[in-house]
C-alpha cells in the first residue's frame, strides 16, 4: 500500500464545469471545500488539469489560478473528442511550490466533441 502521510490534512473540493462556449471550447471552472471543516481553510493558489479519463489517465496542466475560487480555460485546440474531468490542486500558502497539497477535488466527466468546423449557427 502506498504511504500517503501528510494527506490526511487535504481538503476534499467539489469542482463544477460548465462549457461556456462550446465553438472555442472554453470551460468555466469552480471549486469550492466539499467539507464543513474546509470551509474555513483560505487557498493562495489553485493549479488546474485536465485529465483523459481512458485506460490511460493523464493529467495536462492547463493553468494557475490566484486568490479566488474560478476560472475559465480554453481546451487545447489539439484535443481530441472523448471523456475528460478537470482536477484542482489547491495551496493554502503563496509558495506553492514546497510541495504542500493543501486540498485536491476532480470535477464529474464531461464529454469534449469532436473540433467544429465552419461557421457557428446563427
Amino acid at each position: 500500500m502506498k504511504d500517503r502521510t501528510g494527506l490526511e490534512d487535504q481538503v476534499p473540493l467539489r469542482v463544477t464545469v460548465e462549457f461556456t462556449d462550446a465553438v472555442n471550447r472554453s470551460l468555466g471552472v469552480r471549486w469550492s471545500p466539499a467539507t464543513e471543516a474546509g470551509a474555513r481553510k483560505k487557498f493562495e493558489y489553485a493549479r488546474i488539469f485536465l485529465v483523459e479519463l481512458s485506460d490511460r489517465p493523464h493529467r495536462t496542466y492547463l493553468d494557475i489560478v490566484e486568490h479566488h475560487p474560478w476560472t475559465s480555460v480554453q481546451l487545447p485546440p489539439a484535443l481530441a473528442a472523448g471523456e475528460y474531468a478537470i482536477e484542482i490542486d489547491a495551496y493554502g500558502s503563496a509558495s506553492w511550490g514546497d510541495g504542500r497539497l493543501d486540498a485536491h477535488g476532480r470535477s464529474p466527466s464531461f464529454t469534449v466533441g469532436p473540433v467544429p468546423t465552419g461557421e457557428p449557427a446563427a
